[in-house]
């Protein structure tokens, strides 16, 4: 299932299936162009969660195959929905023949050179083959359904290890700026302690201490910023861009979640979900298929009956018809029983070829018949294939199964990690409260005189730390949380 756009629902007839493979063209190419435009309208515009995940999907080489892979079996259906329809095939020859033969549209030998020609067409169709062209169609549109959920479950995959990057990206957007106030804190601190200094009103030890502790912020700052550029590249890869080209994220508003939101329990969860994501439904295709292709190899035991039927025909150099027949006079072939002679008259004639549209139409023939095949013994192929497709029937039983205890699995993993970051979130936002407060405390305390530079840097380390997780946890309850509900069939999008 899908988590942004519309999900591909199971086909569950040709019609049904024709339709959501003209959907799938249609959006193919249309969203590649709709990023394009997009881009290219306004290369400085930021990118929504939604829009990185759409051209992760556009641009990865998985996906790609995935969809060649449709293509090859949209082709496979058609190909096994043509078998039921009669073949239809024409033939002609020109042939030259030279020493003594018989022609076959005379039937008179022939020792010189003679040309013939032949024509015609035939064709034939399986009347019945024991079911296994309607078995096969039936395994084709579930082995096509079946690649439709895979690529479903790889634009899935992409689309959670984009938002897993997408959100890591404004993590480290976030430190870097945790860092970056920190800093400022103490410069600020820094300037106003080198006055008070310049004024003989406090140890030029405390100064040192402030300038060392200035150190470390631009140091920890510095690798905030390669934490953020490293996120971002990574970003970059999933997203199939150079890594120098210029990506800006538009962060969500609504990433604060109420901790004490209530998460669906992992069977409300599993529910749902077994009847709704793409593995799933992958698998029970995957099913049907070995199904099919068990009846059809089983189909193999029936006697098949086909009709056939051809029209033809042929032109010989040979043939030939008298012309101008004259009596040359007689010639003796045989006596009576009293001896006497008996003579026949014989003729002399020319010779002229008969015409190619004569011959066309006297040697024009026609055949009809029908068919019938019965398997007695064929090597075991026959049972072979059974065996084989029984066997990977078996096999796919076992993949659904193990689908779906993996699919629990994961509901029950998402579950307990977003319990985890949830109490892990609210323990964080208190140490973050309580360390702020102390701070406050020691601000002032250090600008009154009442604490030293050390401790001052102890309490201001304390609150950076606390930011840091807070943050951390914060974004992982986010984060995990929208993993749990996009098992329940949510999108992973956030309102801008």
């Amino acid at each position: 299932m899908s988590f942004i756009t519309k999900s591909f629902r199971s086909c569950e007839n040709d019609r049904a299936a024709q339709s959501t493979f003209y959907f799938y063209s249609v959006k193919k190419w249309l969203i590649p162009i709709l990023i394009c435009l997009a881009i290219s309208a306004s290369a400085q515009n930021t990118l929504t969660l939604e829009q990185c995940v759409e051209m992760a999907w556009v641009n990865n080489l998985q996906i790609k195959q995935a969809e060649l892979s449709l293509e090859s079996g949209e082709s496979n259906l058609s190909r096994a929905k043509s078998d039921r329809m009669p073949n239809l095939n024409g033939f002609a020859s020109h042939n030259y023949n030279w020493g003594q033969r018989i022609d076959p549209f005379t039937n008179q030998f022939a020792n010189t050179r003679v040309q013939s020609n032949s024509f015609g067409l035939s064709s034939s169709v399986d009347l019945f083959s024991g079911f296994q062209n309607k078995q096969n169609i039936k395994a084709q549109q579930a082995a096509l359904e079946a690649v439709l959920f895979d690529l479903e479950a790889q634009k899935n995959d992409v689309a959670l290890a984009v938002s897993s990057s997408f959100l890591a990206v404004l993590l480290a957007d976030e430190l870097r700026l945790v860092a970056e106030k920190q800093l400022l804190i103490t410069q600020q601190q820094l300037n106003r302690i080198s006055k008070l200094v310049e004024a003989g009103s406090i140890n030029v030890g405390s100064k040192y201490d402030l300038e060392a502790q200035l150190a470390q912020d631009e140091a920890n700052a510095t690798q905030r910023d390669i934490d953020f550029n490293l996120n971002l590249l990574q970003l970059k890869q999933l997203l199939l861009l150079p890594a120098n080209e210029e990506l800006a994220l538009t962060k969500p508003s609504s990433l604060e979640l109420e901790p004490d939101a209530k998460l669906e329990s992992t069977a409300t969860v599993y529910s749902f979900a077994e009847t709704n994501m793409p593995e799933i439904k992958r698998a029970e295709k995957s099913l049907i298929q070995w199904e099919s292709q068990y009846k059809s190899a089983q189909g193999g035991l029936y006697p098949s009956l086909s009709l056939s039927g051809s029209i033809g025909s042929g032109y010989s150099g040979l043939r030939t018809t008298p012309i101008n027949v004259v009596q040359v006079g007689t010639q003796a072939i045989g006596s009576t029983e009293s001896g006497e002679a008996v003579f026949v008259p014989t003729y002399d004639s020319d010779l002229q070829k008969v015409a190619f549209g004569t011959q066309v139409s006297d040697n024009f023939n026609q055949y009809i018949g029908l068919s019938l095949n019965v398997p007695i013994f064929n090597r075991g192929v026959v049972s072979n294939s059974m065996q084989q497709a029984r066997i990977n029937q078996d096999i796919a039983e076992l993949q659904l199964e193990g689908e779906k205890q993996v699919l629990l699995q994961k509901i029950e993993n998402a579950r307990a990690q977003a319990l985890a970051a949830r109490q892990l979130y609210i323990a964080n936002q208190k140490l973050l409260a309580s360390s702020e407060k102390a701070f406050e405390f020691a601000t002032a305390r250090f600008e009154a005189g009442a604490l030293n530079t050390t401790e001052f840097n102890a309490s201001k380390n304390n609150v950076v730390m606390a930011s840091a997780r807070t943050a951390r946890s914060k974004y992982d309850f986010v984060f995990k949380t929208k993993v749990l509900e996009f098992y329940m069939g949510k999108p992973l999008s956030f309102k801008e």
